[in-house]
């Protein structure tokens, strides 16, 4: 661990009340921590030098990933490989930008190990799976009082999420649509090596109706796009009433939109034009494969 995180104490919890009494009694002080990949993230960027104590919430039962009243229900202490294996045998087609972005993250020592509540609550905007889960428009549950949040509102920035007072994340839920419509989902992503951030990654969700045009649609981007997750207003409501099969359609309507959705940053690794260009082969990749999926593709 970082020499910028020197907790004193290490608490096992027992109990939702027990974690929420100790984050209400030691405030800013206080971390919740699971797998702890994600603390280690922060940490190692010179980061919760203040924190004293973590707490470790593993014993509550937040394990777990199911599909109950037409939702994909994810326990915050749910590794990543969990969720893989049991979303890749559910088989919805509407999940691929999911089953896309975990296989995309690695090593695998760090998926076996990183849950989804850390990978949320660290708020890296370079991160995969927050952005394949806003294009599925996946909300959190958040005890110890069970308020509900869109997860694109729960981010609020660089590690900022939207946790009160004695609050931690105890589920992430994923609304999965009804069948009336052709439903699909992908993610793209782009990155300098194999276990490297992302310098764009896109996750897209289609509805396609019979005659092949696009009813509705998602599109979320991440990497250098900002402070977080962006989604994309104008793409999403310009792909309405388009070919989700006319490659050349899509090309020129991501050509007409990108730049109004995105402003991304210039850093050390890509220009803010290279970002941009990345942004409309992404989006245009992962939306083919959407609605690849959504007319009965392989997974």
């Amino acid at each position: 661990m970082s020499q910028s995180l020197n907790p004193r104490e290490y608490v096992i919890v027992q109990s939702e009340a027990e974690a929420t009494e100790l984050l209400t009694k030691r405030g800013e002080k206080a971390r919740i921590i699971a797998g702890g990949t994600g603390i280690y993230e922060v940490a190692h960027r010179g980061l919760f030098a203040e924190v004293e104590v973590l707490i470790d919430i593993t014993r509550l039962n937040l394990n777990y990933v199911n599909v109950k009243e037409r939702s994909l229900r994810i326990g915050s202490c749910a590794t990543m490989t969990s969720i893989f294996e049991a979303v890749q045998l559910a088989g919805y087609p509407e999940l691929g930008a999911l089953l896309d972005a975990l296989q995309a993250i690695q090593p695998l020592q760090v998926k076996n190990v990183a849950t989804v509540g850390g990978a949320i609550c660290t708020a890296i905007p370079f991160f995969d799976l927050p952005v394949s889960l806003i294009a599925l428009g996946a909300e959190v549950l958040i005890a110890p009082d069970s308020r509900t949040v869109k997860l694109v509102d729960f981010i609020k920035g660089h590690f900022a999420v939207d946790l009160q007072a004695g609050e931690f994340v105890k589920e992430v839920n994923v609304p999965l649509l009804e069948r009336s419509e052709a439903v699909g989902s992908a993610f793209q992503k782009f990155a300098l090596t194999g276990d490297d951030w992302a310098i764009i990654n896109c996750g897209s969700r289609v509805k396609i109706k019979e005659d092949g045009l696009i009813s509705e649609a998602r599109v979320c981007f991440g990497g250098g796009v900002g402070e977080k997750p962006k989604r994309a207003d104008k793409i999403e409501r310009a792909l309405v009433g388009s070919s989700a099969a006319d490659e050349n359609s899509l090309k020129t309507l991501l050509d007409d939109n990108v730049e109004q959705d995105l402003d991304p940053i210039s850093d050390l690794r890509a220009s803010s034009k290279y970002r941009t260009h990345l942004a409309k082969v992404l989006a245009r990749r992962s939306i083919l494969r959407s609605a690849q999926l959504a007319n009965g593709g392989n997974a």
